[in-house]
């Protein structure tokens, strides 16, 4: 059933129409936190049931890896007995993929949220991922395209609520 998802998803996602752009960030994106993606009811579901798809789309949104590649390497990976050494390689793939989005991550933190918190981590990188690209990825593999304009305002607005707790402009 993953399969036809992933087939499903690389048609109308990753291929559709217009093609899903890739990552070209000057500045750091927004951080999202850890658990965010349950808030977010489509990213929830797509990680929980297709999380190697996801973790594709992230790795070929930030050019780290092509999306069939990425989703054979973490569909092995995730449900073989070698979590262990998937762990690993997740941390160096997300460490190149956090690169690209301008965030500044160790090894270390990487291989600690890969052991632990897996589809969380790849749930918030993809919400990163979404708002960088100022698209929202909804289930049955629908893409909906945001004005980069309203997604600018609405990155500086989540900065401003970050660094001070008091900005209610959302």
């Amino acid at each position: 059933i993953m399969l036809v998802y992933a087939c499903c998803y690389n048609q109308k996602v990753i291929k559709g129409d217009p093609e899903l752009p890739k990552v070209n960030s000057i500045m750091s994106a927004p951080r999202k936190g850890l658990f965010d993606c349950f808030w977010h009811p489509p990213t929830c579901m797509q990680v929980t049931f297709c999380m190697p798809v996801v973790a594709a789309k992230n790795y070929y949104a930030t050019d780290v890896c092509p999306f069939w590649p990425g989703c054979i390497l973490t569909y092995c990976g995730v449900y073989s007995p070698f979590f262990c050494l998937t762990a690993v390689v997740r941390a160096i793939m997300t460490g190149l993929v956090q690169d690209a989005l301008g965030v500044r991550t160790s090894f270390w933190y990487n291989l600690l949220l890969s052991c632990f918190c897996f589809p969380c981590d790849v749930g918030r990188e993809s919400l990163e991922i979404d708002g960088e690209l100022a698209v929202e990825i909804k289930c049955c593999c629908q893409v909906e395209y945001t004005s980069a304009l309203v997604s600018e305002a609405e990155k500086v607005a989540e900065k401003l609520e970050r660094q001070c707790g008091c900005w209610e402009g959302r």
